[in-house]
């Protein structure tokens, strides 16, 4: 990823890596998720702006299939009221990613998901990813 940071090609990349993963390769909503970001790993970590992006586009993604993981759940509170991406990022990219955070909110009060229990190994695996520097 470049300096020219793009939420609309993040979010389609999100939204596009979770139907493949889903429909194609049968995965759950926890292993796309994972996927999603040991894939995306160099642009997931490029800065705040995209790593709250990811984790926003991952939650609603998981919210819409009424299952998200606790590796996910967790930490979106953080992403969610943080606002350290502010100046990492164009007016336009903002004001996109705020309109999701919303819409997140009002998945994540709207209450019909499970929350998914990871293993060890994989929430090891994910704080290993996003540990990583692009």
């Amino acid at each position: 990823m470049n300096n020219n940071v793009d939420y609309e090609i993040i979010k389609d990349s999100v939204v596009y890596s979770f139907e493949e993963y889903i429909e194609e390769d049968g995965f759950t909503a926890p292993q796309s998720a994972a996927k999603v970001f040991e894939e995306d790993w160099r642009d997931l970590n490029y800065n705040t702006f995209t790593r709250t992006a990811y984790y926003i586009c991952v939650a609603i993604e998981c919210f819409k299939l009424k299952e998200i993981p606790d590796f996910i759940y967790e930490n979106l509170e953080f992403y969610i009221n943080g606002d350290g991406f502010k100046n990492e990022a164009n007016e336009k990219d903002i004001e996109l990613l705020s309109q999701d955070i919303n819409k997140c909110i009002q998945l994540m009060e709207n209450g019909d998901y499970k929350v998914i229990k990871s293993s060890f190994g994989a929430k090891s695996r994910i704080e290993y990813i996003l540990s990583l520097k692009p």
